[in-house]
């Protein structure tokens, strides 16, 4: 029996009724007041979240673990960033342990957190923050310690063209921009607040007003770092925020405008096997992905290893 093929089949619902919902231009319209609203009290850089809490913390790195040599169907539940270098991972895997079948359920780590909750099977979950770790810990999705295995930081992209002609991070406050960003609630869409707000609180730089100035531009907020991509390869908005990584994934199909280190946010991404889940499969393939040859993958898309 495939565990995968419930959850996959309601994505794939889930996906077709966002698309029907959508206007026939394609974008989703903007909200009633007419922008979205940053809240830098909530997104700062340390506001209070659930990462504080001990069940959110990293725990030491795993001992490797081997595969079973029957093989099985290991099932990953993880973040949408993490998809090009977890399927070379998955291929690299299969390669060494015939047998061994990997399948992935891609999203916003929150959509993930839910589906969890509600019962979904998995083995592993990979998260973009400590945030939506925690929360599964505390709905009793995850069975052990999460690790943290490695990190990324946020880049602004734009059309191959620059068809808006943005020069730096500082320009995402120009009148009639269109920006894009994730939801709130998505690790990227809370990152991307946290760097922003951590812009505006530097307005010899950024200019007066320069967050709320950018939430005015907000046109769209997706559901998952991907999607926020796809709307600027697109050429549906003249920016976007996403990760390094997505990025680097993207080639030539967009630009990218570096953000400064100190107003960029570090992404930590935590890992842990998934209650009622293969633990032998779970405890190789977190182990795998802490190994030297994980962590060599992860770094050759753009991602920034722990070890």
């Amino acid at each position: 029996m495939d565990r995968r093929r419930p959850c996959r089949s309601l994505l794939a619902l889930a996906v077709l009724v966002a698309t029907i919902a959508l206007p026939l231009g394609g974008r989703p319209p903007r909200s009633a007041a007419g922008q979205a609203a940053i809240d830098c009290a909530a997104t700062g850089p340390r506001a209070a979240s659930p990462a504080t809490s001990p069940a959110a913390s990293p725990a030491a790195t795993p001992a490797p673990a081997p595969f079973p040599e029957g093989g099985g169907e290991l099932t990953v539940f993880a973040a949408a960033s993490l998809t090009d270098a977890f399927t070379q991972m998955a291929a690299d895997i299969a390669a060494a342990n015939p047998g061994l079948d990997v399948g992935f359920n891609f999203g916003g780590s929150q959509t993930l957190v839910t589906q969890l909750a509600e019962g979904a099977e998995a083995d592993v979950f990979a998260s973009a923050n400590v945030a939506q770790m925690a929360a599964a810990v505390a709905n009793g999705s995850i069975s052990g310690d999460p690790a943290t295995f490695v990190r990324n930081r946020l880049v602004v992209v734009v059309p191959a063209d620059n068809p808006a002609g943005i020069a730096s991070p500082a320009d995402l406050a120009g009148d009639g921009l269109q920006l894009v960003l994730a939801q709130a609630d998505v690790p990227v869409g809370r990152y991307a607040r946290e760097s922003l707000c951590a812009m505006g609180a530097d307005p010899a730089t950024y200019g007066e007003g320069f967050v709320d100035a950018v939430a005015a531009n907000i046109v769209s907020e997706e559901e998952d770092v991907r999607d926020v991509l796809t709307r600027v390869q697109l050429g549906e908005a003249d920016a976007g925020i996403v990760y390094v990584s997505d990025a680097a994934a993207a080639g030539d199909a967009v630009t990218t405008l570096p953000i400064p280190d100190p107003v960029n946010a570090v992404a930590e991404y935590p890992i842990a096997a998934v209650t009622g889940g293969d633990e032998a499969l779970a405890a190789a393939f977190i182990g795998y992905v802490l190994s030297a040859e994980g962590q060599a993958t992860l770094r050759r898309f753009g991602f920034v290893p722990v070890t």
